[in-house]
C-alpha cells in the first residue's frame, strides 16, 4: 500500500450528526421536524389543527401508504396526501337541484 493511500486510510471521517429529523407534508405546507421515532399517527394528531390535515387524507411514508402505526425513522419524508377528485366530493347537487 502506497504512503499516500495509507494517510488517507488515517483521515477520521466526520461523524454523522443524527438530527432525528422528518420532512412532512400536505398540501402546501412542509415542514422538516425532529420527531424520528414517533408514529405516523402520533405526527397526524399533532399537526392536525396546525396544518389542516383532514382526517380522510392517506399517510405516505417515503412514496408508500404507512399505517398509524408505523415509527418513523431519520430521513423519512411523511405526506398526507388527497386523492384526487375527492376534494368537494360531497356537494355535487343531482340535476333535479339546478
Amino acid at each position: 500500500m502506497s504512503a499516500q493511500l495509507k494517510d488517507l486510510t488515517r483521515l477520521r471521517q466526520p461523524g454523522r450528526v443524527h438530527t432525528g429529523l422528518i420532512k412532512i407534508s400536505y398540501g402546501v405546507h412542509h415542514l422538516e421536524v425532529a420527531i424520528a421515532g414517533k408514529s405516523v399517527g402520533e405526527v397526524r394528531l399533532a399537526l392536525r389543527e396546525p396544518l389542516n390535515i383532514d382526517p380522510r387524507a392517506l399517510a405516505l411514508v417515503n412514496g408508500r401508504e404507512a399505517a398509524a402505526s408505523h415509527l418513523l425513522k431519520e430521513g423519512d419524508q411523511l405526506e398526507f396526501v388527497r386523492l384526487a377528485g375527492e376534494k368537494g366530493c360531497g356537494s355535487l347537487r343531482s340535476p333535479s337541484m339546478v
